[in-house]
């Protein structure tokens, strides 16, 4: 079983779990063609789907990037729960983005 803390110099720092790590790289992965989809397509940038689709990547991409931010393991709570308030914050103005009309249908 890989371990959760590394020491090194004496120093506690925090191992990225390979979920973690995993959820950043696919994540940045399927971002790009989605939002080209989303640009180049004008009738596209309407559909919900591939909005609430959009929104859910974005999520999941700064989760994880905020999580990843620090390796100090005493931080390591600090940034957990920087990384959940920036999902919701970012969750409620994406769902009232998704939900409000689109001006091209």
């Amino acid at each position: 079983m890989p371990a959760s803390s590394r020491a090194v110099y004496g120093r506690e720092f925090r191992v990225t779990p390979v979920w973690l790590w995993i959820a950043q790289r696919a994540s940045a992965v399927l971002l790009g063609p989605l939002v080209l989809a989303h640009v180049w397509a004008p009738k596209l940038a309407g559909n919900a789907v591939l909005n609430v689709l959009i929104l859910a990547i974005v999520l999941v991409h700064g989760y994880s990037g905020v999580r990843r931010l620090v390796t100090l393991k005493g931080k390591a709570a600090l940034f957990t729960l920087l990384a959940i308030v920036w999902c919701v914050v970012v969750a409620v103005f994406g769902v009232m983005i998704v939900a409000s009309p689109s001006p091209l249908t």
